[in-house]
């Protein structure tokens, strides 16, 4: 089934993308979501030829994110607006994008398609969507209209390479050589139980956030003097100096000790780094990876109009695959989250599976350092792609990963009449709005103006979509996630 996963994702790359742009980035990295459609019972015989098929709902290429400075840049820009850049390429994170807008478009399909007269075209939109329209739970939702997947719809993640971040921080576990279950039917994949982790080295950063690490990120002045930020931070003196008999009259604070794994990034895996130590702003795909699978791939806005968050049921890797550490990385460190019998919300534990398809035939690095199948990552290509099946064409968008924005121009030297994409936060809130309209939410905001800030659309985020809201704070207080970088926080100006 991994195999299967892994030569659909890929085949959907190679129809996308470009071959020029494919033969020149052997190895970079690519992230699919997929959809699986298994036999139920009782099915129309339109449906039952798409028993077992796999169908790309989403698909990202790249390695890149824009800089601190071009965030500081537009912020500082009254002119701009908010989420119209797309902050990380990563491929990860452009295929759940890319996933979002394909639920959107079938959502908004849904709810236009009894305006239209062409019943064939009702019975295709019937096969291909993986979403049904279903009796609302909830008596406030909006005329009653309510989403989950389909009974027979599964969701399952691929990507080329162990996620960025914790899943390849090769520590605190031992590696084992995966071993595939020959026994497995092409439809079926591993049910194996997710073994709590202890917790023995979170000082050493067993379980630690990591921020993709960014040259332009503002560095403090001790930073630039030589100086262990994180060090000097515990080390600053008080503001007010008091007099000295009035101090020794004061209780003494007892002193923190500073977790090794705070002190430095010396650690970490290339081309990341700590929360704390002022050297980047974007969280790793790891980090990211874990927080889907605790609230959803589902985003915010759609979230009031679902029965359930949407989560994967297998993450399929190719290169650098350990079961133990991309265990820990993607969802087992998150223990704790949603426990309560009543959330809605629970943490999720996808089937890990390794696939022996390569993005490239030519040579790998394992996590054991051994050399077999397919090549290190590339990250030289500053091009990034994505591409989802509503999008009305075969081609991917190419993204500038220096910009955010869309190149209409796939040339790394000639990026011409950049715009947005219809897969960044802004494009995808228009959509979202319109959603929300046909179903009667009282929206009281318009994007006619194309102005939006990051406040606004915090606020709005609160207003439509309370209870999604709330679970992310509950994240985000997990003692795991409480140092998450946040946006209004990380960008000073």
């Amino acid at each position: 089934f991994a195999n299967r996963i892994a030569t659909v994702s890929l085949d959907a790359y190679k129809s996308a993308v470009p071959k020029s742009h494919r033969d020149a980035m052997k190895q970079t990295c690519v992230a699919a979501i997929v959809a699986h459609y298994s036999k139920r019972c009782n099915q129309s015989e339109e449906n039952k030829n798409v028993d077992g098929q796999l169908r790309v709902l989403g698909l990202g290429v790249g390695t890149k994110f824009i800089s601190h400075d071009v965030l500081v840049d537009e912020q500082s820009n009254e002119a701009c607006c908010y989420g119209k850049r797309i902050r990380d390429c990563h491929a990860e994170v452009l295929a759940r994008r890319a996933f979002r807008r394909q639920i959107a478009l079938e959502i908004l399909a849904d709810l236009r398609r009894n305006c239209s007269s062409d019943s064939k075209a009702e019975i295709d939109y019937d096969k291909q969507s993986i979403i049904e329209r279903v009796k609302c739970k909830n008596d406030d939702t909006q005329k009653n209209i309510c989403f989950r997947l389909k009974p027979n719809v599964t969701i399952h993640f691929y990507a080329s390479s162990a996620p960025c971040g914790n899943a390849t921080l090769k520590k605190f576990v031992k590696m084992e050589k995966e071993i595939f279950d020959t026994s497995l039917g092409q439809d079926d994949w591993p049910q194996i139980e997710h073994i709590p982790i202890g917790a023995h080295s979170l000082r050493l950063g067993q379980f630690a956030l990591l921020v993709k690490k960014d040259a332009s990120a503002p560095a403090s002045q001790d930073e630039e003097n030589g100086i262990d930020v994180s060090v000097s931070k515990q080390q600053q003196p008080p503001s007010n100096i008091c007099d000295p008999a009035e101090s020794e009259q004061q209780p003494k604070k007892k002193k923190t000790k500073i977790w090794p794994c705070r002190e430095d990034d010396a650690w970490c895996p290339p081309s990341c780094s700590i929360t704390n130590y002022n050297k980047g702003t974007i969280h790793s795909c790891s980090d990211k990876i874990c927080r889907w699978n605790c609230i959803g791939l589902q985003g915010s806005f759609l979230m009031p109009l679902l029965e359930a968050p949407m989560y994967m049921t297998t993450l399929t890797v190719g290169r650098k695959f350990s079961r133990a550490i991309c265990q820990r990385a993607v969802c087992c460190r998150a223990e704790g989250f949603g426990d309560s019998s009543n959330d809605v919300y629970k943490l999720n534990h996808p089937a890990l599976m390794e696939t022996n398809v390569y993005l490239d035939e030519s040579g790998t690095h394992q996590m054991e350092g051994v050399k077999t199948i397919g090549g290190d990552a590339s990250f030289e290509s500053n091009l990034c792609w994505v591409w989802w099946p509503g999008k009305g064409s075969n081609d991917a968008d190419c993204i500038d990963g220096r910009t955010g924005l869309v190149s209409t121009n796939s040339s790394e030297d000639n990026v011409q009449k950049a715009s947005y994409s219809d897969i960044s936060t802004y494009s995808l809130l228009k959509i979202n709005m319109e959603i929300l309209c046909l179903c009667g939410a009282p929206l009281q905001v318009s994007l006619t103006d194309e102005k939006l800030s990051l406040p606004e659309l915090r606020k709005l985020k609160r207003r439509l979509s309370a209870q999604y809201e709330s679970a992310k704070d509950t994240f985000l207080r997990h003692r795991v996630f409480r140092d998450w970088c946040y946006r209004e926080s990380r960008v000073q100006i």
